[in-house]
């Protein structure tokens, strides 16, 4: 890793502050941090419940924060998809949140969690693989990103969905997503859209991962995963939709393309990992 890349990831993404009102008239301090996004997973929502090629669909919870690469940085994709996760699990209080009271962990510091993890025998055949990875650009993926959690404490369960002769493995992938967020709790709910208080999913390809946070089933049944890239910022225009949750939209469906991976994208991969978080959830269903 060159010395710059290393000084930019010590430093992080740049953080301003700035003094709002709060609900009870008071100032309070607001934190931003220049690569993250809070507050993303409502407008897609909103968005998914205005296009009418939508007929249903769902979403995890609202806690979660879009993380996005730095410019230069490369493809650290499988450590901003760990953050992602951490901004849910500090955001929800979820399980084992105690471990993230104030930022999400670095690169660096999840390289060092890693490492740690692989000492404590979690997953330790990535060492082998990769012959270590501090201080290096070199790719991790769901092993790496279930040792972490699982050296934490934090339950979780990786899944593999391989294609054979029978079937695709993006179709048992996409059932296995529809089952995780359409079950017991949301059974009776015949709401459009439902954002629910699920963790989001860490979701490996070949050669890339990004995080679920929703999936929409589509006219003529199609599916689509809804999901947050770190390789791409959201959008301006999305951004801007970001707070008021009645906004209109002539064209919901031109600013969902780039969170949306579709049946023709998914197809073109034979194998695919999730990996999701198993703890006990701290809410329950909303409306949208």
């Amino acid at each position: 890793m060159p010395r710059w890349l290393r000084q930019m990831l010590e430093q992080g993404a740049r953080v301003t502050i700035t003094n709002k009102l709060g609900p009870n008239g008071t100032l309070i301090k607001v934190e931003a941090v220049a690569n993250e996004t809070p507050g993303l997973v409502p407008v897609l929502a909103r968005l998914s419940q205005l296009d009418n090629t939508v007929e249903r669909a769902f979403y995890c919870s609202s806690e979660v924060h879009h993380v996005v690469k730095m410019p230069k940085e490369g493809g650290f994709c499988g450590y901003r998809n760990i953050q992602m996760l951490t901004t849910y699990i500090r955001g929800a209080r979820a399980y084992g949140h105690e471990h993230f009271q104030r930022k999400i962990p670095s690169i660096l510091k999840l390289q060092d969690m890693i490492e740690e993890a692989w000492d404590k025998g979690i997953n330790a055949v990535g060492r082998i693989e990769t012959g270590g990875i501090k201080l290096t650009r070199k790719y991790i993926g769901t092993p790496e990103a279930q040792a972490v959690l699982l050296s934490l404490g934090i339950p979780c369960e990786a899944m593999v969905f391989t294609t054979t002769k029978e079937s695709e493995a993006y179709e048992g992938m996409l059932l296995n997503v529809c089952e995780y967020f359409d079950d017991a709790a949301t059974a009776q709910n015949v709401d459009k859209v439902v954002i629910t208080e699920k963790p989001p999913i860490y979701f490996q390809h070949r050669g890339h991962s990004m995080t679920i946070v929703g999936i929409e089933i589509r006219s003529q049944s199609t599916v689509n995963l809804v999901v947050f890239d770190p390789m791409f910022a959201p959008s301006p225009a999305v951004q801007k939709l970001s707070g008021p949750s009645s906004f209109r939209s002539p064209e919901p469906g031109k600013l969902m393309k780039a969170h949306r991976r579709g049946e023709k994208y998914l197809s073109k991969y034979k194998d695919f990992e999730l990996l999701k978080l198993t703890g006990p959830l701290p809410g329950s269903v909303k409306e949208v």
